[in-house]
């Protein structure tokens, strides 16, 4: 989602964004004054606004203590993101020309569309047992593969059969061959219906690897460092961690509609 376009718009969110803020404020120190409280919630344990802000600031960077080494959050972004961009490109490699074929091809369609169809009913977080005692490595990968992969390719099916047929029609007129209507027309056609597909399987992705990583516990990431923090009972990293993930996510969800914009202008 964008922020509000225009002045207005900036205005809003930022008052939105500082209304949020001071909420959680008041919430927890009315808590910790035993002046409100919500039932069944430890209220009071949930740092504050500043306390959080402390603890990623604190958290940022590697720092040795003794003998023990801490990753700081930045290394935690880093493998996470550099796990999620392996599992995209490959989602993307398989995806994309997967969606092609069942989407210009009946045949091909009617053959994979029930594998696909049941596979992707399949949640990500149920393929982490396979990749715990079955995948040798990569387990948190191959999760970011299966959390994007369907996106992708229900979304290229769908941008290839919205495909103006007049537009396919006068390249056979043109006498151009299977191949050249597939590169030269269906798949510029099918472009923008392409990256709303990887936009969105992007975000499915960001979220299967936050979850793969506090199961399967590599040592350095995103899920492994909140999952940890929240062990330790580091409530304020823990929170800082997961906002993280939250402007991470955004940032990366505006990235995609920039090259959208940018260079898709057909799309707009």
């Amino acid at each position: 989602m964008k922020l509000g376009s225009g002045k207005n718009g900036l205005i809003i969110n930022i008052f939105s964004i500082v209304g949020f803020i001071f909420l959680w404020h008041v919430l927890i120190v009315l808590a910790r004054e035993d002046i409100f409280n919500i039932p069944f919630m430890r209220l009071r344990d949930i740092p504050t606004p500043v306390e959080t802000w402390n603890a990623l600031v604190g958290s940022m960077f590697t720092r040795i203590y003794g003998p023990a080494l801490t990753y700081g959050i930045i290394n935690h972004v880093e493998a996470s993101l550099i796990r999620v961009i392996q599992g995209g490109v490959l989602a993307f490699a398989v995806g994309v020309p997967l969606g092609i074929g069942m989407g210009y091809s009946k045949l091909i369609g009617n053959i994979l569309n029930p594998m696909v169809e049941i596979v992707r009913n399949m949640p990500p977080m149920a393929w982490i047992p396979l990749a715990i005692f079955i995948l040798v490595s990569g387990g948190s990968i191959f999760i970011v593969f299966i959390g994007m992969v369907f996106p992708i390719i229900l979304n290229t099916i769908y941008g290839v059969k919205s495909t103006d047929p007049r537009l396919i029609d006068a390249a056979k007129t043109l006498g151009a061959s299977g191949s050249g209507i597939v590169m030269k027309v269906v798949i510029p056609s099918a472009l923008p219906s392409i990256v709303a597909g990887l936009r969105i399987g992007l975000g499915v992705g960001w979220m299967a690897i936050v979850a793969a990583e506090m199961v399967i516990r590599s040592p350095v990431g995103l899920g492994y460092f909140i999952w940890n923090m929240g062990d330790l009972g580091r409530y304020a990293e823990m929170v800082a961690g997961m906002i993280v993930i939250g402007v991470v996510g955004y940032f990366m969800n505006i990235s995609i509609l920039l090259f959208q914009k940018r260079f898709i202008k057909w799309a707009d």
